[in-house]
């Protein structure tokens, strides 16, 4: 990738998303715990926090070989993922559901997912020579 501050944020991104992903999956008690409003969301199911954290681990994984190897598919794959999961907290803030934790999510998961939307474009349009 041509732009070093998007491969930078690319990266930080991405490795953010596997460290998440990391404790999500070794210790989903603690992660529960920790996360604002989602204790909110009902009882702990430590399995499904852990396959929401083998998902966003791997939407990590994407961007981060995306940076690297300047892929826009793999970080398009990545950021669809992050904003798919936005557009569900989104629609459920408008349905009046975990309002209260807006502004811890519009750094964990909105800027993430948005910022990483912009980096799978900017990616593909270098890809074309724009």
């Amino acid at each position: 990738m041509k732009h070093g501050f998007m491969r930078i944020a690319g990266i930080l991104i991405g490795v953010v998303m596997i460290a998440n992903g990391i404790v999500m999956l070794a210790n989903p008690a603690m992660w529960y715990g920790a996360v604002p409003g989602v204790a909110d969301t009902g009882p702990l199911n430590v399995h499904f926090v852990r396959d929401i954290g083998i998902a966003g681990g791997i939407a990590g994984a994407a961007i981060v070989w995306g940076a690297f190897q300047g892929g826009w598919i793999a970080t398009t794959v990545g950021a669809a993922l992050l904003a798919a999961h936005s557009g569900l907290h989104i629609i459920e803030t408008i349905l009046g559901h975990h309002s209260e934790v807006l502004g811890a999510e519009l750094l964990t998961v909105h800027l993430p997912a948005w910022a990483a939307v912009a980096i799978a474009l900017v990616q593909r349009r270098s890809a074309r020579g724009a």
